[in-house]
């Protein structure tokens, strides 16, 4: 059982986490490998902003048309 290790970011043994990229060229390549799973992707979410503006006008022209109260 050792102390606490006071006035370090990281422990002596684990190491910690890591800080990620310092470097521009580092920052650079960590954004072009960067991908994001399908539920974030932009064209993910524009198809279900197109699907969701569909439905609410479908849904306001039915109320018009009285068949939904």
């Amino acid at each position: 059982q050792n102390p606490a290790i006071r006035g370090r970011g990281r422990g002596k043994l684990h190491e910690g986490k890591s800080t990620g990229p310092r470097t521009p060229e580092g920052k650079a390549r960590s954004i072009a490998a960067h991908t994001k799973h399908g539920r974030s992707s932009r064209a993910h979410v524009e198809k279900a902003q197109a699907i969701n503006a569909e439905s609410r006008r479908i849904t306001l022209e039915l109320k018009g048309d009285g068949l939904i109260p």
